[in-house]
């Protein structure tokens, strides 16, 4: 039985359709694409990323998603899978102490000016 890169890279050469021309379309980065159809999963991101790339990758080149993703989950087993890329912080941006301290000082800034004001001109 053929595997995932092969299948691909087999499908793409019979279309005559060259590895530039599937990433320009696909958005799928070049190097992702080579690596892919070599079978060379170390060299690929997260699982997330990947399976939505070779989704992709499948549907450009006419092939069943769902049978491409079973290709890749029996060749690329759990453990192996990396983390992810990067991680998003789900906390606020500002900071609420340094802004409401920010805040209180130019309230009493403009309280020790009209203070001021109020001497000088009585």
């Amino acid at each position: 039985m053929p595997t995932l890169g092969e299948t691909l890279r087999a499908t793409r050469e019979e279309k005559r359709i060259k590895l530039t021309q599937a990433a320009d379309t696909t958005k799928v980065p070049l190097e992702r694409l080579r690596a892919l159809e070599a079978d060379r999963y170390h060299d690929l991101p997260d699982d997330a990323y990947l399976r939505g790339a070779i989704r992709n990758y499948a549907i450009y080149l006419g092939l069943q998603p769902a049978a491409m993703e079973a290709l890749y989950r029996q060749a690329r087993p759990e453990e192996q899978r990396q983390a992810p890329l990067t991680t998003v912080s789900t906390r606020r941006g500002i900071a609420v102490v340094p802004a409401t301290a920010a805040v209180l000082v130019l309230v009493i800034l403009v309280l020790i000016a009209l203070v001021a004001l109020h001497v000088i001109v009585l």
